[in-house]
């Protein structure tokens, strides 16, 4: 199973989304904003992310950009409740899926199966080179 990233400003949508990812046996990790996702991304070798697209800090679609630059193959799922055309923004900027709030549980297994199809593994060397990287950029 893959290590995925969910990326939620709001704590019980963070629960919600884990509660989730975790039934399907995927590993979890949380960050509450863009720019502690970025730190976590590098560090544990995240191999698909879940994110909201409006938080404080670097928000969804800033993270989005930045995770399409330093690392374009990894499937992003956007969430969102503020409407289609924020979704619409998110696909056009490299989501893999975009889901409205609330989730649809049934989508957001199948949207990380689909997501499990496309994920490389990062090897601890290729991680180490992922955070230099991230960190220079």
């Amino acid at each position: 199973m893959a290590r995925v990233l969910i990326v939620e400003d709001v704590q019980s949508d963070r629960v919600i989304l884990g509660y989730v990812v975790k039934r399907t046996g995927h590993e979890v990790y949380f960050a509450s904003h863009g720019e502690q996702a970025l730190e976590i991304y590098v560090t544990k070798g995240i191999e698909i992310v879940v994110t909201d697209l409006s938080m404080p800090k670097l928000d969804g679609l800033e993270f989005i950009t930045l995770l399409r630059a330093l690392f374009p193959d990894t499937p992003v799922i956007a969430v969102s409740g503020m409407g289609p055309e924020l979704l619409a923004t998110a696909k056009h900027m490299g989501a893999f899926v975009a889901l409205s709030k609330p989730i649809d549980p049934h989508e957001l297994v199948e949207a990380l199966a689909q997501a499990a199809l496309q994920t490389r593994p990062h090897p601890p060397k290729r991680t180490r080179q992922l955070k230099s990287r991230a960190m220079g950029a």
